[in-house]
């Protein structure tokens, strides 16, 4: 028989609390050991309960999320950290990455999803929703030095058409097919999560690819 797994609820919302609290009572592996609604409340409750899982927001008084997280990282290790929350901005999620907590979701995730997210990291596991993996991904490309996100040809097509050139003057200029540009300058957009050469420009600027 699987072990139980113990968690710790925190929010300051109370229909919050009730609505995942009813929706563990469908899991009887899954154990709410005590629900709390600052981050202070929180600690003080994990240090003496020592759950698996700590499930908490982010947005809380007297101690919010990131707070929670930084001091359970570092004075109760073992406690696998799983964020719930509707704030999924990069300003948060980068420093919850940088501390190290096992999993974030949204809280418009499904049950489904939840449930899979607390075993995940009670067995070990990071758990990251779609949405929150291409936030990591974006935040990952920004922390790389420019150069090295593009190959030489990329970097190319970028200054070319950073100059106002279009696809067919580019593969003039490169001595290379149109089709060829159409793929590369599409793959640009795709590394930077971007859509048009506006755009493009903007961030060659921004990450010295161009002068003015």
């Amino acid at each position: 028989m699987t072990e139980p797994i113990h968690i710790l609820l925190v929010d300051d919302h109370p229909l919050m609390l009730l609505g995942i609290r009813a929706m563990l009572e469908d899991h009887p592996e899954i154990i709410l050991d005590g629900t709390a609604s600052d981050g202070a409340a929180a600690f003080a409750m994990a240090a003496e309960l020592r759950p698996d899982v700590l499930l908490f927001d982010i947005v809380m008084p007297v101690m919010d999320g990131i707070e929670l997280a930084r001091k359970m990282r570092a004075e109760l290790p073992g406690i696998a950290l799983l964020a719930l929350s509707s704030d999924t901005s990069i300003a948060t999620l980068e420093p919850l990455l940088h501390i190290g907590i096992d999993g974030f979701l949204h809280k418009s995730c499904d049950e489904a999803t939840l449930i899979a997210a607390i075993r995940s990291v009670a067995d070990g596991y990071e758990y990251f929703g779609a949405d929150i993996a291409r936030l990591i991904e974006r935040i990952s490309l920004a922390k790389r030095p420019s150069d090295s996100l593009f190959t030489p040809r990329e970097l190319d097509v970028i200054r070319l058409s950073c100059k106002g050139l279009q696809y067919k003057e580019i593969a003039g200029e490169l001595h290379i097919k149109y089709l060829t540009v159409v793929t590369i300058k599409n793959n640009i957009f795709r590394k930077l999560g971007i859509n048009n050469t506006v755009e493009l420009v903007v961030y060659a600027i921004k990450k010295n690819l161009i002068s003015l």
